[in-house]
């Protein structure tokens, strides 16, 4: 039978009052405890590891999650919170390293994705902001490395769409393209590290479309030419000192 997903406050008070079980293991430490109403998980719960350390810590309502959630590693260090409504995910889940640093922050409105997800290194520096609209990248991404921006995109219906750019180490443009539904269609450019364009690619539908231009550090075009098969004879006679 499939559980409701969350009760009416009359009836949650109507509930039978909940009884404490606890599961042992063989050495008679114990590896569980909740509370139950019934067959059904209602009241805190809590699960230990083998070196009596929690490893789960939440909250049941009428065989749900409900309310607070923390999860923990073997010795006993904080990974993930996050908040349980009717068993959806609701509100902000925050996930850590096992040093105890901050890892990553996720929003969710009943259970789908929805606001900023932000992504941590140890060092506490931002690697990465990705907004989220009801499960799917929608907007503009921004990706970092030691604080500096590497890489922006932009998101529709969670397909790249749009102007995506990749930066130089010194905070130049490195690479810009455009993408229309996660194909690249437009322009592809390159540019020197003074900022100087360095290529041009024309894309449609994912292929290349008609000749690369390329530029050399002065701006100015580079245009190649194909050798006459005379020339490279003499070029070649030329190198072997005929």
């Amino acid at each position: 039978m499939a559980l409701p997903s969350s009760l009416p406050a009359k009836d949650i008070a109507a509930l039978p009052a909940a009884v404490v079980r606890e599961t042992l293991d063989d050495a008679g430490r114990t590896v569980a405890r909740a509370s139950f109403v019934g067959e059904l998980p209602h009241g805190p719960m809590q699960v230990f590891s083998a070196t009596c350390k929690p490893v789960l810590d939440a909250s049941y309502q009428a065989g749900l999650p409900h309310g607070a959630m923390r999860m923990y590693d073997e010795r006993g260090q904080l990974l993930q919170e996050t908040q349980r409504l009717g068993g959806l995910a609701e509100g902000v889940t925050r996930s850590y390293y096992p040093s105890g640093k901050l890892m990553q922050t996720l929003q969710h409105v009943r259970g789908v994705q929805h606001g900023e997800a932000v992504s941590y290194a140890e060092s506490g520096d931002v690697t990465a902001r990705l907004p989220y609209a009801a499960g799917r990248l929608e907007g503009e991404a921004s990706y970092f490395h030691e604080g500096r921006m590497v890489r922006r995109e932009r998101y529709r219906a969670g397909l790249l769409d749009g102007e995506v750019t990749d930066y130089a180490p010194g905070g130049g443009v490195a690479q810009s393209s455009t993408y229309v539904a996660n194909v690249l269609h437009g322009p592809l450019r390159r540019y020197w590290p003074g900022g100087q364009l360095m290529e041009e690619i024309a894309y449609r539908q994912g292929k290349p479309h008609g000749k690369p231009r390329r530029f050399d550090e002065a701006g100015r075009e580079i245009v190649e030419t194909a050798a006459s098969p005379g020339f490279m004879k003499s070029l070649e006679k030329l190198v072997r000192g005929g």
